[in-house]
């Protein structure tokens, strides 16, 4: 069920949960005022407990009642990806956060959305948490209709349009005296080097998820996946600047020269794999290792390690 930004803001300030666009995915929203709208996001979802989940605020001022501290670098940073595709993992204030946002977890991630849309709607409902809008474990929802795909009429959607980035936020974390990046996506490694002055470590797995995406199975479809290999026979997901002879059906990503179009389309290719009955596809790994290439390779992985 599609609403309009009036629906969708009286609905969450009566502790009821709605699906928001965002520039980078679809999310399911709930205001922190509500516990039990909270915790339905964790129940449609099929999302464990430990999972902690993003606080989403229109403005950086709102952010005072959620967090404590504001470590070094970050204003550097909010300043330069703000609103955008970055999420911070700072201090909380626990009164403020409720546990089952944080996860038990001392820390709260947040971050500052830019679809016009989605900030309109920030602004008069205050502090959101939004996961992704797609059944756990399945590829994100870039549009309406893939939200309306996984949740009918449980979700009500306020379209957006498709998303424009596509992949989720980058999430970075301060350790010791370094941000640290916690999860890839779409802010890439090398635009954050440049505002920190240092090229940020990737985090370490650790036994309990300190962000969304960092444990659990991901962006899976149901279609087995595997890499691509010479004179490969089958379903080919690939690239519009490449020939696949031997393929029987061909899934195109985008470009090799449009990281940006690849990483758009990444979700709703894994999503037609399943749209069309496909049981296994192979993927063409070849392209590069840096920049938003590393986040959509990344994505690529975790989607092929669930079968």
């Amino acid at each position: 069920m599609r609403i309009d930004s009036r629906q969708a803001i009286r609905m969450l300030l009566s502790g009821e949960v709605v699906a928001l666009p965002t520039e980078t995915v679809y999310g399911l929203a709930a205001s922190l005022k509500f516990p039990e709208a909270i915790k339905k996001i964790f129940s449609l979802k099929g999302r464990p407990s430990d999972n902690p989940l993003i606080v989403h605020v229109g403005k950086i001022e709102q952010l005072s009642s959620y967090v404590t501290t504001f470590p070094p670098g970050f204003e550097s940073l909010a300043e330069a990806f703000w609103p955008g595709a970055l999420t911070l993992i700072i201090d909380a204030n626990k009164e403020m956060v409720p546990e089952a946002v944080r996860a038990g977890l001392s820390t709260v991630a947040v971050r500052i959305p830019s679809h016009a849309k989605t900030r309109q709607v920030l602004e008069e409902t205050g502090a959101l948490v939004m996961p992704s809008a797609n059944l756990s474990g399945r590829p994100s929802a870039t549009t309406a209709q893939h939200v309306i795909d996984d949740f009918q009429d449980a979700a009500p959607v306020l379209d957006g349009g498709k998303c424009q980035q596509g992949v989720e936020s980058t999430i970075m974390i301060f350790r010791d005296t370094r941000w640290v990046i916690a999860r890839e996506g779409a802010v890439t490694a090398e635009e954050i080097a440049l505002v920190l002055g240092y090229a940020p470590d990737f985090s370490e797995r650790t036994a309990k998820p300190i962000c969304p995406g960092q444990h659990y199975k991901h962006y899976a479809p149901n279609a087995v996946l595997k890499p691509l290999g010479k004179d490969q026979t089958g379903v080919v997901i690939g690239f519009s600047d490449r020939k696949y002879p031997h393929s029987t059906a061909l899934y195109i990503l985008g470009d090799l020269s449009e990281p940006e179009i690849v990483a758009g389309n990444l979700y709703s290719v894994l999503r037609a794999l399943d749209t069309d009955g496909v049981q296994e596809a192979f993927i063409d790994w070849d392209f590069p290792n840096e920049g938003l290439w590393r986040t959509i390779r990344e994505r690529l992985r975790k989607a092929s390690m669930s079968h």
